[in-house]
Formats: structure tokens, sequence, C-alpha cells
């Protein structure tokens, strides 16, 4: 019996502590990049931009927290107060996207 208490508790433990970060804001990769079809430079400028920009108005929302289909929603009316190009846009678009997969370890380009 307390082997199996000891083995339930284990379990609870991990299901806490070895689920995916979600207050993460993961750091580019080469991995990353190859799963959005990207270079890795395009993604670090996202990262770049959503470190500088994003938490200018509000909190950073850490990417993994948000549906990539809201980030699309969202983010063009963001961009706008932030004053970004279209390009600068893109970049961080793809970046969350990316971040968002891959603490979750999604297959990005499906």
């Amino acid at each position: 019996m307390r082997q199996c208490l000891l083995g339930l508790m284990f379990l609870h433990l991990c299901a806490i502590g070895c689920g995916p970060d979600r207050e993460a804001i993961p750091q580019v990769t080469d991995q990353m990049a190859f799963g959005m079809g990207v270079a890795p430079s395009q993604l670090q400028h996202g990262r770049d931009l959503y470190m500088a920009h994003c938490n200018e108005c509000h909190a950073r929302v850490a990417p993994a927290k948000i549906d990539p289909e809201y980030w699309r929603e969202i983010l063009p009316h963001m961009s706008k107060n932030a004053k970004l190009s279209q390009s600068q846009l893109r970049d961080l678009q793809t970046y969350l996207i990316a971040a968002h997969g891959t603490v979750y370890q999604l297959d990005q380009q499906h």
C-alpha cells in the first residue's frame, strides 16, 4: 500500500514539475527554425522584437499561453501600437508560433 501511495505521489509531482514550462520565453534553436522552415536569424529577430517591444504596453505573455490562431488575430492590432513594419510583424508572429510549438513539442510543419 505504501509503495502504491509513493508511486501515485511521484506521478502527481512529475505531472506538475515535468510538464511544459508555459511561462518560458524559449531561446531560438536551429531545430525551432527548421520546424518553421525559416532561418534562425528570422526567429531571433522576432524574439528580439518580442523582448524589446511587447512589455511597453503590458506584461509579456509567454508564447505557450496563447494559441497560435489567436496570436495571428491579435498581433496585427498590437503591432500597429508598437509601430512595427510588416516584416517585423511577420518575424514576431513566426517566433511566437514557433515558441508555442516548442513548449508543447508540436510538429511545426503539420
